[in-house]
C-alpha cells in the first residue's frame, strides 16, 4: 500500500537541482525546478540508463546515453510520443521532503 516516506531534511536539497535518492531499495531521480520538487523513475525508457546523471534544463532531463528527453513534471517523453516514465509525488512537510510510494 502506498504511503508517504521521508526523503530527508529540506536543507539537504537546496544546493543543487538534481539528486539520486534511494527509497526502499528503489533508485529515484529527484529534481528541483522553480522551487518545486519532482521525482521520477531513475531509468530511461530506452535502455534503462540513470536519468539522475542526465542534463537538466528547466523542466526537462536529457538521458546522457542517447539523448532522450523527459518532462520531470509528468514523465512524458518529449523525444517520442506515447512514451512515459513513472513519476512520484513529492511534498514538503515541515522541514522535510517526503515522497509518495
Amino acid at each position: 500500500m502506498p504511503k508517504w516516506s521521508k526523503i530527508g531534511a529540506l536543507s539537504n536539497y537546496q544546493n543543487s537541482n538534481q539528486w539520486l535518492i534511494e527509497i526502499n531499495n528503489r533508485p529515484i531521480a529527484l529534481f528541483r525546478y522553480n522551487n518545486e520538487y519532482y521525482a521520477i523513475k531513475n531509468s530511461c525508457a530506452h535502455q534503462g540508463y540513470p536519468l539522475a546523471e542526465g542534463n537538466l534544463k528547466d523542466c526537462m532531463i536529457e538521458c546522457p546515453l542517447h539523448g532522450w528527453v523527459y518532462d520531470i513534471r509528468d514523465g512524458d517523453c518529449l523525444s517520442l510520443p506515447n512514451k512515459k516514465i513513472m513519476t512520484y509525488k513529492v511534498r514538503q512537510n515541515n522541514n522535510d521532503l517526503e515522497i509518495y510510494l
